[in-house]
């Protein structure tokens, strides 16, 4: 009997599919013997077919990619690697600007938890008296794993007008410590400067973050200060978490000769890929140079020190500093909608030293203020009752007779204070919602002390 058209188009394609199948399934064996990374795709693959046939709830490819694309760049391990969803990606390149929602810190891994590299500058973490090196233990109610930095960012980022809880540990204080901080818009200002009083040639330049435009504010004030009589400079880089790697190579142009090397970096081992940045503007500021550096200057702020420091342009004091020593590229996925940062290169200092983890060690080391370890005891206790904060309601104008009422205060309520802790934080509390000083050097001890070295 004929078969009917229908049922022989039914063989066919029968024959054409499992042809397709086989040699879909032999040509995936030759590929998979050449590079093992098709075999996981067709694992990939089958998973997500699974899903979406299987699974009991109705699924969104987009989002099972998005995720499947996080998981994949989390599982590198890099805390500077990550995936860019369209509110990140957008929140990122707000943020290169020196304009963005959040509480403003920048966070890293570090032996196992989440630190603060630093708060910036006037943000409202830095008004609520984060510091840098606390580690961050809960969000909210959320407590921290240390294994997704994503996840965290995340619970930190939110909406302008919301708050946010954080729970941090502080070396050397027996309390966990806790801050209420509300997210805001924040629009920061990258560089400050001015004459040093005390010092009436030397000027002082203080840089927070290293945005993509800092090193333009960076040359009007070094042309204002040498109008201003200005011979010697010192640039304060304490809590700078870096930023722009190039913004932070024009700046070094503006202190160093044309031919001398910035920085280099390299690709990964066997690659090939490498490369060498040099000044060649020639240089707008040729006075000594002395720059302030602790364990919050990280990044772009170790790049512009090793460079001044490797070609003997400057003294470095204060303390070690962080040692991140890493280059990022941002890759769009989605032109200007997604995309993810990848550490794609390590930089090296003029003298070829990786600082990764290692940090940049100062010239002369300058210590920071230390807290009495009976005054740590008491801290958080009074940080986390507000007790300060009560008693600046009532006494708003900081004097020598109000820091006295301040330790007596204190002191009636079991919680003793040093005189100098107490009157540091109680200028601290009335000063929280306004623009700060420049230098303060009746509490910013490492800074007078560094003077001696300009």
């Amino acid at each position: 009997m004929k078969k009917s058209f229908s049922e022989r188009k039914i063989h066919v394609t029968l024959i054409v599919f499992f042809l397709g199948f086989f040699l879909g399934v032999n040509i995936s064996s030759v590929q998979s013997a050449q590079d093992p990374s098709f075999k996981y795709l067709d694992y990939f693959h089958f998973v997500y077919q699974t899903i979406k046939l299987e699974y009991v709830e109705k699924t969104s490819p987009k989002k099972l990619f998005y995720g499947a694309i996080d998981g994949m760049i989390s599982s590198l391990g890099d805390p500077y690697s990550r995936f860019l969803d369209e509110n990140e990606y957008a929140e990122f390149y707000n943020q290169v600007t020196g304009e963005f929602v959040g509480v403003g810190i920048e966070i890293t891994t570090k032996d196992g938890q989440i630190v603060i590299i630093s708060p910036i500058d006037e943000s409202p973490a830095k008004r609520a008296g984060i510091h840098a090196g606390d580690k961050i233990v809960q969000i909210d109610d959320t407590v921290v794993r240390p294994d997704n930095i994503n996840d965290v960012i995340k619970e930190i980022k939110g909406k302008p007008d919301t708050t946010v809880r954080l729970k941090v540990k502080r070396e050397g204080y027996p309390e966990v410590l806790n801050f209420s901080i509300a997210r805001a818009p924040i629009k920061v200002s990258a560089v400050k400067y001015g004459v040093i009083k005390e010092k009436p040639k030397s000027g002082y330049l203080k840089i927070t973050n290293f945005y993509n435009d800092t090193h333009l504010d960076v040359r009007n004030a070094i042309l204002d200060l040498k109008n201003k009589g200005v011979t010697s400079l010192l640039i304060d880089l304490r809590n700078n978490p870096g930023g722009n790697l190039e913004t932070s190579i024009h700046i070094a142009d503006y202190f160093l000769p044309a031919g001398q090397v910035v920085v280099s970096t390299r690709a990964k081992e066997g690659s090939g890929i490498s490369e060498e940045y040099k000044a060649k503007d020639g240089v707008l500021f040729d006075g000594d140079l002395l720059v302030l550096v602790n364990e919050g200057s990280a990044s772009a702020s170790e790049v512009l020190s090793g460079a001044l420091k490797d070609n003997k342009r400057a003294t470095i004091a204060g303390q070690k500093t962080f040692g991140k020593a890493l280059v990022q590229r941002i890759i769009d996925i989605e032109k200007e909608k997604t995309g993810f940062a990848l550490t794609i290169r390590k930089y090296y200092t003029p003298s070829g030293e990786m600082i990764h983890k290692a940090g940049i060690k100062p010239d002369y080391f300058v210590k920071q203020d230390v807290i009495p370890e009976k005054d740590k005891k008491n801290l958080g206790r009074i940080f986390n009752d507000k007790l300060i904060e009560k008693f600046a309601v009532k006494y708003d104008s900081y004097n020598s007779k109000n820091v006295d009422r301040l330790v007596h205060f204190l002191e009636s309520r079991n919680v003793p204070l040093t005189k100098n802790v107490a009157a540091f934080y109680y200028k601290f509390e009335l000063n929280r919602d306004k623009p700060g000083e420049l230098y303060d050097l009746e509490f910013d001890n490492q800074l007078k002390d560094s003077l001696k070295y300009l």
